[in-house]
């Protein structure tokens, strides 16, 4: 975690205890909140870099969907340990036929939720998208997760799907079932057939206000078909 989302975390952590447990928000945790969203944004400028491996969070399987021109990397994830973690780097790429690792997500303008999953709860499987602004190479997908920081809980966004999915998008409902607003939430869909995926995508929300509610429009990489498409919606803020 950078030296800047340390410091945020300090003053939400600071601003929880001031609070007790009458449920008010303060402004320090608006702050903390507007210097997290801030931090994360700037951090995410910079080139990806995974010091160590996660202890808690194992890649169970990574696969790479192709639809005409575009690809999307699926990364399944679970978190073995005993609290929630937070904003786990991740990084994919392929493995050339050659052996050589080709990252995906290594460089310099990706968003911070391109080389971060949100959020995995205690013992909890999640899926997290990453869908390259290029066609990835030939070759057999990889991911490396590294360490998040612990939280004690995480709000629920719930999410339904508007309608049937075409080939190209689905519409997705999504509610804020906290008192917490999140920013930035990323909106995870996927269709698997046999165990495989077959279709994923990955949309974005701005702001979901405390039981608030927002719609996107998520792009699908693959043939969804007549297959179920499943969303996942992490939560971004956490106090």
């Amino acid at each position: 975690m950078g030296s800047g989302r340390r410091l945020v975390a300090a003053g939400l952590a600071a601003a929880a205890l001031g609070c007790g447990l009458s449920g008010c928000v303060s402004t320090q945790h608006k702050n903390a909140r507007a210097k997290l969203v801030a931090a994360r944004t700037v951090d995410g400028r910079r080139p990806l870099r995974i010091a160590a491996r996660s202890r808690d969070v194992r890649v169970l399987g990574v696969q790479l969907v192709r639809g005409g021109r575009r690809g999307a990397v699926v990364v399944t994830l679970r978190n073995a340990g005993a609290r929630a973690v937070t904003d786990v780097p991740i990084a994919v790429g392929v493995r050339a036929p050659g052996g050589r690792r080709r990252p995906l997500n290594g460089g310099r303008g990706l968003a911070w939720f391109q080389t971060h999953v949100p959020a995995i709860g205690a013992g909890a499987r999640v899926a997290w998208v990453f869908v390259p602004r290029r066609t990835p190479p030939a070759g057999r997908p990889w991911a490396l997760a590294g360490r998040g920081r612990a939280v004690a809980a995480l709000p629920s966004i719930a999410a339904r799907t508007d309608a049937k999915p075409t080939r190209r998008a689905v519409r997705v409902t999504l509610a804020n079932a906290s008192d917490i607003p999140q920013y930035g939430v990323q909106v995870y869909a996927l269709a698997r057939s046999h165990g495989r995926v077959v279709a994923a995508g990955v949309g974005s929300v701005r702001h979901l206000g405390s039981h608030g509610r927002a719609g996107v429009r998520v792009a699908l990489v693959g043939r969804p078909g007549r297959h179920t498409i499943r969303i996942q919606a992490p939560a971004t803020i956490f106090e």
